[in-house]
Formats: structure tokens, C-alpha cells, sequence
């Protein structure tokens, strides 16, 4: 009977006495590897590892000992708290990979992990390198699913914005030089070639010509074996995973061309062309290096949220401050900001005035007026006065942190578009290749000497990179330009639903309006209560409630009372007990059981009222302006071919008054959220796409309900919207930019995806029938890639006006 070698349970040969203690007993190894890998993962205190893995281990020559150890490292829940989360047994890891060159790549790390016992979700960004994975914990650990991404030829790490960046560099280097070798080698084989096709048999000798031969074979060389490395790399590892990338192909020209060449110089007969094979991997790496360098500019240009907040913090303690490290500041802390400092927190304005200019956060370029009670969001600049500031949220959880958290989750997502291109790429390269064989085939009958020649022609022309180009690059570019806008994506069908909007829903209050109300009068229904009576008992309901409202009235000096069972009724108002007596604040239908008559007051007014046992005791008249970017947004020629409607909880004649001087189609009021949502589900039955624009706090069903929710940059609570999009800019205007800039990034990935197969399509033919020599197609084939992203990058500038 054969022994298994502990490690990697492959057997072990006769004789060989090799072994490692573990658990007491002597564990048999096949080689001196396997010995030094086991023993420094026991020496480590990692033999976890041999109690949880489910297969043989990789062996040594696969991983050096330092991999491995680094890997296993992986398991420790000490080193996963910085890059995984977990809930009980399921876990979810945020990792970066080295060697992505196109969506094909992620495609198929996708396919492998997803194969694997206990992992539930993969989503691999062939943009950003990102790779996103769920999985359970009971059943597979961490480190052997990164082993597997290392089986299929590239190497995941825990992503870290430092590591990231330094990849970046290592892959910009590696571009160049392999860049600036094909470059140099193929002016080299190009000046060779030149000299044998001007000359003639009178000119030049069959040695010389045999000698120009040699060198350029000498020259093309390296190009083969160092420029075009990553050809070949990309292609063993999806032929190793049974799957036709689009690399296979390109390294089957390159192959067969190099290896014809070579035949032909050894032999002295037949056709050469070192020259057209140095052309087509450099003009390929070009190609690819551009890709490369606009993907970096664009994301690159993401990071910065993750550098501008400060090392330290001052902190201010009873008469004392002190500079503290920004990890240590807590909740409730009270920090001093000077003028021209960063605010490193999310907090509440205790005293100062000031100018703090929130673009980085939110695009807008202006800087705004904080006074006392007034929010700050981290990454925001104070411009003028120092501030002092009560800490509210600090690292994952401010407003900074959770637009950076969205934006990377809306990448991780593929769109429809997405996912249709990497499956026809693939099925691409399998007709490809037997469209190739029997254009092959045919001109063996037909013209020998030019069979293979033509084939190759037929294969570099028809390379399917333009095709798995031409979704993610316009993307991409729409994504992160409409980003900067102040339009942030979070979910990865929300820009091609933009696109076919034609109508758009608004709520009120917060939306269209500025938000910011203020008391303009209290009208007493009973004389036995002051109107300081009703400023107290209304503040002390709306206390802890986010409607612009309780803001309005948390603004005026009052004394807070023992109300309990304070309760919230969604769209309604709220209740509470003082004295053994129910108060209510809200809408008259919910204050009053009585049919009572609504005084008519100003149109522009919002009023409520407030009840005690039902009875009212007085009528609280609010005021507040429409936004000047409501006006702008609502005059674009954009929105005016839509359907527009105004969807409130206020008052129908507040409703109407704000709809009249916006020019709104219709205007409905006194509505509950419900009732919202009902109105856009009817407007859906009959056809139309709705866009629904709130403040994401009442809204939430509304939101959900609608074809594209999005939330303004005043929702309360942006990591629990269940929004399409947030509106991070105050400028409304940037809804229509967003509509307009959807249907033209529909425009292009069409237009991209019809170049693709549209040239493929009449340059195959064009090639079968040796119309297109192998050097020409190298040229065509870069050239319509280039095409596809520069014409994706034409997004940026609509983006812009």
C-alpha cells in the first residue's frame, strides 16, 4: 500500500523517510519541501490549517514558503478584522488582484471561486482589480480561496489603499518596459525587413538575406518571450481553467508566426515575418497600456477620500485641550477646528460661526454658513472662524466614509450590458477559432504557401478585445464623471433605467424646497395654554425626529417635559403622554376626531397643529423657500419633455402653490407615503418609468417603489436608503445632467458594441480571403480597441456641461 505525503498527498516514494510532528505523532512527507513548508506552518502555530483544508495543499514549488506562510496568515481573525466582515459564520472579504487584464479575467475567477463549497457570492471589477467575496467560514477558509485565485495565475491580497498604489506603480514600470522593449526591438526587425523587401535577387545575396534573417530573429526574440509574456500567461491560465479567454487567439498567432518564422530561417525557404509579429505585440501592448493608464487616472482620482482627513485631532477637555490621534477620538467628544483645517469627523456646531466649504463631500463649490445646531461632514475645509464641534459619527460611519463604501459596492456590480459582453466574448473566441480552422483548411487546398499566413491574418484581425472593451470603459468614465457631479450610483442597473425615464416624481418639503422652515406664528384654538406651553410640548415630541419641521421648532428656546410613549405615525405626526393626557402633533385629520374646518391661510405656508385628548389647542404656521437649482432643474430642456409630478405629505394647497410657480404638470398633497407609492405603481401600469426624487427619510417605500429612487443630499441616514442613487450635490440641476449623460452612455456602449462586432464582421472576410496581411490586422485590431475607449472617454466631456 502506498503512503500519502501529509502535505500534499501525493505519494511518497520508496525509502525516503522524511516526516513532521504533529499532534504527537509522525506525519509522512514525499520530499524535503513539503518537509520545510509543514514544519514553518506548525512552527508558526498555523497547523490549523491542516485541520480545516478540504483538499491536497499547493505544493512547495507553487507557493514559496514565505506565500504560504502569508497566506495562512490570512485565517487569523486578529488580521481579518482590517479587511473582513462577518456576521456569525458568513463572512464577506474586500481584496485587491494582480494580473487582471481584461473582463474575460474577471469572468473566470468568478466561475472558479464560485465553484467552491461555501462561497455565495463573487464579484470581480476587471477595472478596478477589486475583488469582492462571500462566503461561509464553517465550510472553506479564507486562505484556500486564495489559493485558488493563485491556481488560475493571479495573486489576491487584502486590499489596502498603499498596496494598491504601489501595484499600480509596479504595473506602470512593467508596461514600459515591456512597451519600450517591443518598441525599440520592432524599429530594429522593421529596419531589417525594409533592406530584404527593396532589394531583389541582383542586390542581395541569399546569405545576406539569410543573415538579415537571423538578426531579426535574434530581435524578435525577447519581444516574444518578455513583451508578449503576459499573452501567454493569461492564456495557460484560461485554457487551465477550461476557458477561452481572449488572450488564446493572440498567443496562437504570435506562436504559430514565431515558430513558421523560425522554421523558414532555419531551413532557408518560405516566408518570414519577425517583423509583423514584433508589430502586432507592441501595437497590442499599446493598446492595452492606454487602457491601463485611463482606468488609474479614473480611479485613482476616487482615492482621495481616503487621504484627506487629518493624522490629529485637537480636543477640548473642560479648560484644557490636547492633540490626540484621530483613531482615538471618540462619540461626543468635543473637537476644536481652526480656520483652514480639515474637520476629521462628522459632528454638531457647538459654538463659532463659519465658512465651510463641502465640495470634496459633496461637489458643492460654495462654501456654506455654519452656525450653532448645524451639521458638519468630514473631509469638509473650515475657511474662516475656528469652530467648536461635539463629535457625532467618526471613521466607517460618517458621511465620507459611507459615499467611499457605496461607490466601491457599485462597482463590484455588473450591469445587464456587463455580463451579455463577457459571455459573447467568450463564445466569441470559440467561433473564432473554428472559423480560423476551416479558413485554414480551405487555402490548403486552395494556395499552400499562404494557408498559415491568412489564418494568422484571420486570427489577430478577429481579436475580441474591443468587444470585452466596450461596456466596462463606458462605465466606467459615466459612473465616475457623474460621481463628481455629485451623482452617486449605488446600484448597477440604475444608469441604463435613466436612461428611459420619462417621468419625474418629487416630494416637497426637503426635495424642491430648501428644508430649512422657520416658525412664523402660533395660533392659540384654547386659552387655557400659553404660547410657550405649545413651544415646549411641540420640541419635546419632535426632539429625536429627522422632518425638517422638528428642526424649525428645536431652533426656539424651550423646556424639555416628562412626555413618554413619545410615538411616531409614518406620514401623520406624533404622540405622546403628559400628565395622563395624549398629545398630538401633526396633519389636522390625525390631531382632531372632529370634522373641523381648516381656516384658509397663505399658500405658501405649511401649517400643523397640535391636540390634547384629541381636542385642538393650536395651529403652528411654518414658511419656506423653493430652491433656486428646483427652478433651474424644472426650466431644463432635459426635464420639460418629461412628465413631471409633486408627490407630498403637506397640505394640498401648499402642494399646488409650490407646483404653480415650478410649472409642474400636477401637484398631489395630503398624501401618506403608501399612498405615494401607489400613485407611482398606477403611472408604471400604464407604461412610464418613473425617477423618484425625496429626502430618503419618509420616503424610503416611495424610493423603492419607484424605477430610479434618489435620495437628496439632506437624507438623514445615507448607508440605510433604499435609493438607486444620492444626490451628494445640493444643486438639483445635476437630475437632468444625470438623465442626459444615462441615454448618451446607452448611445455609445451600443455604438462600441456595434464597432466591435461590426468590424470583426467585415474584417474577418476581408482577411480569409488574404486581402489583409498579418501586419495590417495587428494594426486594425489595436486601432479598433483604441477606438472603442477613446470613444467611451467622449462621456467625460458631457459630463462636464
Amino acid at each position: 500500500m502506498t503512503t500519502q505525503c501529509f502535505h500534499c498527498y501525493e505519494e511518497v516514494p520508496e525509502g525516503l523517510n522524511l516526516s513532521v510532528l504533529w499532534k504527537n505523532e509522525q506525519r509522512p512527507l514525499c520530499c524535503y519541501g513539503c518537509q520545510a513548508v509543514a514544519q514553518t506552518i506548525i512552527d508558526n502555530h498555523l497547523d490549523d490549517y491542516y485541520e480545516f483544508r478540504t483538499e491536497s495543499s499547493i505544493k512547495p514549488d507553487d507557493l514559496i514558503p514565505q506565500e504560504l506562510r502569508d497566506i495562512e496568515l490570512m485565517d487569523d481573525e486578529t488580521i481579518q478584522r482590517s479587511f473582513v466582515s462577518a456576521d456569525q459564520s458568513q463572512c464577506k472579504a474586500e481584496l485587491g488582484v494582480e494580473g487582471i487584464t481584461c473582463a474575460a479575467c474577471s469572468w473566470l475567477i468568478e466561475k472558479r471561486l464560485l465553484s467552491e463549497a461555501g462561497v455565495e457570492q463573487v464579484q470581480v471589477n476587471p477595472i478596478s482589480h477589486r475583488l469582492t467575496i462571500t462566503w461561509d467560514k464553517s465550510k472553506i477558509p479564507l486562505s484556500q480561496l486564495i489559493k485558488k485565485v493563485h491556481s488560475l495565475g493571479y495573486k489576491a491580497y487584502p486590499f489596502q489603499q498603499n498596496q494598491y498604489e504601489k501595484n499600480i506603480r509596479r504595473e506602470n514600470r512593467q508596461y514600459l518596459m515591456r512597451l519600450g522593449i517591443a518598441g525599440l526591438g520592432m524599429m530594429q526587425v522593421m529596419m531589417f525587413a525594409l533592406g530584404i523587401y527593396i532589394g531583389d535577387g541582383n542586390d542581395l545575396q541569399l546569405e545576406h538575406q539569410n543573415f538579415l534573417h537571423w538578426v531579426s530573429g535574434l530581435v524578435a526574440t525577447p519581444i516574444v518571450l518578455y513583451s508578449g509574456f503576459p499573452f501567454f500567461r493569461n492564456a495557460y491560465y484560461g485554457l487551465k481553467a477550461k476557458h477561452l479567454v481572449m488572450d488564446v487567439p493572440v498567443v496562437l498567432a504570435i506562436t504559430l508566426a514565431y515558430s513558421a518564422s523560425l522554421f523558414a530561417t532555419f531551413k532557408g525557404v518560405g516566408q518570414v515575418y519577425f517583423d509583423s509579429i514584433s508589430m502586432f505585440i507592441f501595437f497590442l501592448l499599446l493598446g492595452r497600456f492606454m487602457e491601463h493608464r485611463v482606468r488609474v487616472k479614473a480611479l485613482m482620482s476616487t482615492q482621495t477620500q481616503r487621504h484627506i482627513l487629518p493624522l490629529s485631532v485637537t480636543v477640548e477637555n473642560e479648560a484644557t485641550t490636547q492633540d490626540i490621534p484621530l483613531h482615538k477620538v471618540k462619540k461626543g467628544d468635543r473637537i476644536i477646528v481652526q480656520q483652514g483645517e480639515t474637520i476629521p469627523a462628522d459632528g454638531l456646531v457647538i459654538s463659532g460661526t463659519s465658512y465651510v466649504n463641502e465640495s470634496l463631500v459633496t461637489g458643492e463649490s460654495e462654501a456654506i454658513k455654519k452656525i450653532t445646531n448645524d451639521h458638519v461632514l468630514a473631509g469638509s475645509v473650515n475657511e474662516t472662524q475656528t469652530l467648536s464641534l461635539k463629535v457625532t459619527a467618526i471613521g466607517e460611519e460618517t458621511y465620507l466614509s459611507a459615499l467611499k463604501n457605496m461607490s466601491e459596492q457599485a462597482l463590484e456590480h455588473k450591469p445587464t450590458f456587463s455580463i451579455f459582453a463577457d459571455k459573447v466574448a467568450h463564445w466569441f473566441v470559440l467561433s473564432i477559432l473554428i472559423i480560423v480552422s476551416g479558413v485554414f483548411w480551405l487555402w490548403l487546398n486552395i494556395d499552400p504557401d499562404r494557408a498559415l499566413w491568412i489564418a494568422l491574418s484571420v486570427l489577430v484581425v478577429s481579436c475580441p478585445c474591443a468587444l470585452s472593451l466596450a461596456t466596462p470603459t463606458a462605465l466606467t468614465t459615466a459612473t465616475h464623471h457623474l460621481s463628481k457631479l455629485g451623482f452617486l450610483i449605488l446600484r448597477p442597473q440604475t444608469l441604463h433605467r435613466l436612461a428611459k425615464i420619462n417621468a419625474v416624481f418629487f416630494d416637497k418639503t426637503g426635495t424642491l424646497t430648501e428644508g430649512r422652515l422657520s416658525l412664523v406664528s402660533i395660533e392659540l384654538l384654547d386659552s387655557t395654554v400659553s404660547k410657550q406651553q405649545i413651544i415646549d410640548i411641540a420640541c419635546t415630541l419632535e426632539k429625536h425626529q429627522p422632518h425638517p419641521i422638528a428642526k424649525a421648532l428645536l431652533n426656539r428656546k424651550h423646556n424639555a417635559l416628562p412626555i413618554t410613549q413619545i410615538t411616531s405615525h409614518n406620514g401623520k405626526g406624533i404622540s405622546g403622554v403628559l400628565n395622563e393626557q395624549e398629545f398630538r402633533i401633526g396633519k389636522l385629520d390625525f390631531c382632531s376626531s372632529e370634522s373641523v374646518t381648516e381656516i384658509a391661510l397663505d399658500k405658501q405656508y405649511t401649517q400643523i397643529y397640535l391636540s390634547r385628548e384629541k381636542n385642538l389647542i393650536a395651529r403652528l404656521q411654518f414658511s419656506d423657500t423653493i430652491k433656486k437649482s428646483a427652478v433651474e432643474l424644472l426650466n431644463h430642456p432635459t426635464v420639460q419633455q418629461l412628465e413631471t409630478r409633486i408627490l407630498s405629505g403637506d397640505a394640498t394647497e401648499t402642494t399646488q402653490a409650490v407646483g404653480n410657480s415650478l410649472n409642474v404638470y400636477s401637484s398631489l398633497g395630503d398624501l401618506l407615503p403608501e399612498q405615494k407609492a401607489k400613485d407611482i405603481q398606477v403611472h408604471q401600469e400604464k407604461g412610464n418609468c418613473v425617477l423618484m426624487i425625496g429626502d430618503g427619510i419618509n420616503d424610503s417605500i416611495v424610493l423603492a417603489q419607484a424605477d430610479v429612487g434618489v435620495a437628496v443630499d439632506t437624507a438623514a441616514d445615507i448607508t440605510q436608503l433604499n435609493a438607486d442613487a444620492v444626490l451628494t450635490s445640493p444643486n438639483l440641476e445635476v437630475i437632468a445632467s444625470a438623465i442626459h449623460l444615462a441615454r448618451k452612455t446607452e448611445k455609445i456602449i451600443k455604438q462600441n458594441l456595434a464597432w466591435a462586432l461590426g468590424y470583426n464582421l467585415c474584417a474577418i472576410p476581408l482577411a480569409a480571403m488574404g486581402l489583409i496581411p498579418p501586419w495590417l490586422a495587428a494594426i486594425g485590431m489595436t486601432f479598433s480597441s483604441l477606438l472603442v475607449v477613446i470613444n467611451a472617454l467622449r462621456l467625460r466631456h458631457k459630463a462636464q456641461k
